[in-house]
């Protein structure tokens, strides 16, 4: 059975909140930045309540149904500040409004800044929003057991050369895939994933590359080198089996009829479902030697790539 996966690399929708919804969100975001003060901006509790706010409820709504029934992807614009505190707070309040924020690491951190530290790499060890490594395929719950619904990419500013953002839809992968019979069960089995960077403790659990909703909806978890990884660790090698099912797998993702490719501006949000999309970046080259930390003080347009990063479970 012939698929037409053309349907599935329709570029992102954009949308912006409206004028009335926007200055609900900017109020809601200085009630809990002003009482808040001194402390990690994602340990502040955000509420929305439909009363107070029923321009940004009823966006909100539209959104999580764009993401769950439409396109499982889309770019939210308009959020633009001018400091990076500042940037921190609406992100923030803006993801914990849409759904309820996901622990990201062993800090307990619930928004992750992903820039390049100009540190170790992904097969050293490092996680992969800490480098400026690109052409990793994979979906950022790998190393939870528990799947992401919505996946946040807010971009504080781009790079000055690179760091595009590719997306895959899942069911174009499965629709490809759909003529390798054998290579689909091999990736509906359990394979050894890590919890990288997820605890002090380093924990191992078994889950299918390939899986489907109730509906029937192809879902995906995969990242290559988290696998092996995972395999070693366990001492348990892939087999010859495992490793031509992640090949073709690799080859299919590696194609440009199921990829679309985004730059995100200055004040854009990528919005996903991230069980039902894969992503990846291209490699990129910053405008200033990379740094360790970045201050709170710094204007946007002065730093270099900078992204913020949620992982949200529906509320």
């Amino acid at each position: 059975m012939s698929i037409d996966i053309s349907r599935f690399r329709q570029e992102p929708a954009k949308v912006r909140l409206s004028a009335a919804a926007f200055d609900e969100l900017l109020g809601i975001t200085n009630i809990i930045a002003s009482s808040h003060q001194g402390s990690r901006f994602d340990t502040a509790p955000a509420h929305l309540n439909p009363l107070h706010a029923p321009h940004l409820n009823a966006e909100f709504n539209n959104i999580r149904s764009m993401v769950d029934h439409g396109s499982h992807v889309l770019i939210l614009e308009g959020l633009k500040v001018d400091n990076l505190a500042s940037f921190k707070w609406l992100v923030w309040t803006f993801g914990s409004l849409l759904g309820v924020p996901m622990v990201q690491n062993h800090l307990d951190h619930k928004v992750i800044e992903v820039y390049d530290r100009g540190g170790k790499s992904i097969e050293e060890g490092a996680r992969y929003h800490q480098t400026r490594q690109g052409a990793y395929v994979h979906n950022d719950g790998v190393s939870d057991p528990l799947p992401i619904d919505y996946l946040i990419l807010a971009c504080g500013q781009k790079a000055l050369l690179g760091g595009e953002s590719i997306l895959i839809d899942a069911s174009a992968v499965y629709a490809e895939l759909m003529a390798f019979p054998e290579i689909l069960e091999e990736l509906k089995c359990d394979f050894f994933f890590e919890n990288r960077g997820m605890a002090e403790e380093e924990k191992l659990f078994k889950a299918p590359i390939l899986s489907f909703s109730d509906e029937g909806v192809p879902l995906i978890r995969y990242f290559r080198v988290y696998i092996e990884s995972a395999h070693l660790k366990a001492g348990v090698p892939l087999t010859v089996e495992q490793n031509k099912a992640l090949d073709f797998l690799d080859a299919v993702l590696d194609q440009s009829s199921v990829q679309q490719r985004v730059l995100l501006e200055s004040g854009q949000l990528l919005i996903s479902a991230d069980n039902k999309f894969l992503h990846t970046r291209t490699h990129f080259i910053d405008r200033h030697l990379p740094c360790a930390q970045v201050n709170d003080a710094e204007r946007l347009k002065d730093l270099n790539r900078y992204m913020l990063r949620m992982w949200l479970r529906k509320p």
